[in-house]
């Protein structure tokens, strides 16, 4: 399989639960843009299974604890692309975890316009 995402060594690994594991962004849109992704090769979020969706949950609150730790971001923005037509550019589940700050410039709308434009 020729997918990016089913190749990321664990090194990289932030953290990481039975059905998840987190890295940062390659192209991070603020400090500390992180990535959700799933162990197992799925489309979305839509063909995640039901103890999936739990261990996001749980991964999702180890991230935000290791940020909140380490760059004491403001707010976040959870975001993913579900399809084509949503701009999703790779097919195997991930959620960007977007820490954000007082004064970063951005808002949703341009936060949606830098996740389009990025190729991997």
């Amino acid at each position: 399989m020729n997918c990016i995402f089913c190749h990321i060594s664990p090194e990289k690994y932030l953290v990481e639960n039975e059905y998840f594991f987190a890295i940062r962004d390659i192209h991070p849109i603020t400090k500390g843009h992180s990535l959700i992704i799933s162990r197992r090769h799925t489309c979305d979020f839509f063909s995640l299974q039901t103890e999936e969706i739990t261990d996001l949950l749980e991964i999702c609150k180890a991230l935000r604890n290791l940020l909140e730790e380490e760059l004491h971001p403001e707010a976040y923005n959870l975001l993913m692309n579900c399809g084509s037509a949503a701009h999703q550019s790779i097919f195997h589940f991930h959620l960007h975890f977007i820490p954000r700050y007082h004064k970063d410039g951005l808002s949703l709308r341009t936060i949606n316009a830098k996740l389009r434009f990025i190729s991997f």
